[in-house]
C-alpha cells in the first residue's frame, strides 16, 4: 500500500543497482517526510549498502531517480548533493584530531576557522564527547569513533543522514539528546 506525502524530503522513484549481471538493487521506490527515522532491514547482500550509497552519490544507479527536496540529484557527484555518510568502518582520518575530522568538511568549504571552532564545539557536546577533541581517533573507543563520524556528517547539517551503521546507539537514546 503507497503512503502519499505531500512535500517529501527524498524521492526514490525506480531505483536500479546492476553490477554486471548481478542485480544488487531492483526497481526500488519510496518517499520519506522530513524529520523521519527510517530502518532498512534485510540480510546481508540484500542491497541496503547500495541504496544508501546512490542515495549519497556515491554509487550511480543503473536507472530511476532520486529528488531531494524536490531537485533532482541523481546525477549530481556526491559534494554536490545535501547528503552526508556514515561509514561502517567510520572513515576518520587517523593523523587529524578528533575536532579537526569533525570540522573537515567545513574546512573544505572554507568556512571561517571560530565558526568551524563554535560549529566542533556544539558537536562534541551533542554525541557527548566534550574534552576529546584533541585526541586521535585511535585513542579512542569504537563508540566513540563512531561518534565522532556522526557529528563530522552532522556538521554539514545534510537534509539526509545516510548510515551504513546505527548512528543512534543506546548512549543518544537515552541521554535525551
Amino acid at each position: 500500500m503507497a503512503v502519499n506525502i505531500d512535500n517529501p524530503i527524498i524521492e526514490i522513484q525506480n531505483i536500479t543497482k546492476r553490477f554486471g549481471q548481478m542485480t544488487a538493487v531492483d526497481n526500488v521506490s519510496f518517499s520519506l517526510e522530513k524529520g523521519k527515522l527510517v530502518t532498512f532491514v534485510g540480510p546481508s547482500g540484500c542491497g541496503k549498502n547500495t541504496l544508501l550509497r546512490m542515495i549519497s552519490g556515491l554509487t550511480e544507479p543503473t536507472q530511476g531517480k532520486i529528488i531531494l527536496d524536490g531537485e533532482g540529484i541523481t546525477t549530481l557527484r556526491a559534494n554536490a548533493r545535501d547528503t552526508a555518510m556514515v561509514f561502517q568502518n567510520y572513515a576518520l582520518f587517523p593523523h587529524l584530531t578528533v575536532a579537526q575530522n569533525i570540522g573537515f568538511g567545513l574546512s573544505i568549504m572554507k568556512r571561517p576557522k571560530e565558526e568551524i571552532h563554535r560549529e566542533v564545539e556544539r558537536l562534541l557536546g551533542l554525541v557527548q564527547l566534550e574534552g576529546l577533541g584533541k585526541r586521535k581517533p585511535q585513542e579512542l573507543s569504537g563508540g566513540e569513533q563512531q561518534r565522532v563520524a556522526l557529528a563530522r556528517a552532522l556538521s554539514l547539517h545534510p537534509k539526509i543522514l545516510c548510515s551504513l551503521t546505527s548512528p543512534f546507539p543506546i548512549w543518544m537514546q537515552t541521554s535525551g539528546s
